[in-house]
């Protein structure tokens, strides 16, 4: 389907000194619709503009309790794969790196509760890190 140029309608009266219309655009042979009046259509594209700029931007940060949670729990999955690997007698290298990864950060600010569990699985996962680095030796 060929398509022609597309060219704006409502600027007619601009060269006759008429008031101008609405900016809609048009293919040719087509009408153009009547739309919302200049006001609000200038308002719905200031609103599309600022909904694509934040569907761009980063996303708001984590709170510290369920990026610990988070990564607690990727710890512990790590964990579960290492003991995995025991049993299949193979092993992961990338396994402990990520491991050692996820318990290098002490998380700060936390309840007492959570401190306390988070604290617990890192403990664990710097076990079995020192565990698997003797036994390579």
């Amino acid at each position: 389907m060929a398509m022609g140029p597309v060219r704006p309608t409502g600027f007619s009266g601009v060269a006759s000194g008429r008031p101008r219309r609405g900016g809609a655009f048009a293919l040719p042979g087509q009408a153009a619709e009547a739309g919302a009046p200049p006001e609000l259509a200038a308002a719905a594209a200031t609103g599309a503009l600022l909904a694509l700029q934040d569907a761009g931007a980063a996303p708001p940060p984590e709170a510290p309790a369920s990026r610990a949670r988070r990564r607690a729990g990727q710890a512990l999955e790590e964990l579960r794969g290492l003991q995995l690997d025991l049993l299949r007698g193979a092993t992961d290298p990338g396994r402990l790196d990520r491991l050692e990864r996820l318990a290098a950060e002490s998380p700060v600010g936390l309840e007492p509760e959570l401190a306390a569990l988070v604290q617990q699985v890192r403990l664990r996962a710097r076990l079995e890190i020192a565990r698997r680095t003797v036994a390579q030796l």
